[in-house]
């Protein structure tokens, strides 16, 4: 019994609305080929990919300018630094002095830099991005009520 692949095939156009070519999309991966039929080059997944949902991250800079007394480090794992680091695009030396400042804002505690360096060279090495507020309160209800309680206080 031989078993048939299935291929899903998108037929593009330019703007002027001439073909430009297709897409075949078949065991997850994109071949892309020309109008002629050649091959040009072939990706994993969807291509051209769905755009990205635009997120408001302005909660985080609110968390980062007013800081948390509980959570840091974790605010830091988790939000802060990847999304200095992979949305704002922020260098990583300025980002490591961002979140120093972060941690030492309200409480006393000691955050070493080495771990501020290797969490920021890690999120940018995987392209990590920040969760959201509703996967913080999903996976960490401790840090949720904390970022919840900065954000309350005006």
């Amino acid at each position: 019994m031989s078993q048939e692949k299935k291929v899903r095939r998108i037929i593009l156009h330019y703007p002027d609305d001439t073909p430009a070519g297709h897409i075949e999309y078949a065991d997850g991966f994109s071949s892309i080929y020309d109008n002629e039929g050649n091959f040009l080059f072939k990706v994993e997944g969807k291509f051209p990919p769905p755009p990205k949902k635009s997120s408001d991250y302005s909660w985080i800079e609110k968390v980062l300018e007013k800081g948390l007394q509980d959570s840091r480090k974790r605010f830091i794992l988790y939000v802060a630094s990847r999304y200095l680091v992979n949305v704002k695009g922020i260098d990583e030396d300025v980002a490591l002095n961002i979140l120093k400042e972060f941690y030492y804002k309200l409480q006393s505690g000691k955050v070493y830099e080495s771990w501020l360096k290797s969490v920021l060279n890690g999120v940018k090495k995987k392209g990590l991005l920040p969760w959201s507020l509703k996967r913080i309160e999903e996976r960490d209800k401790e840090m949720y009520n904390e970022i919840m309680k900065a954000l309350k206080n005006n």
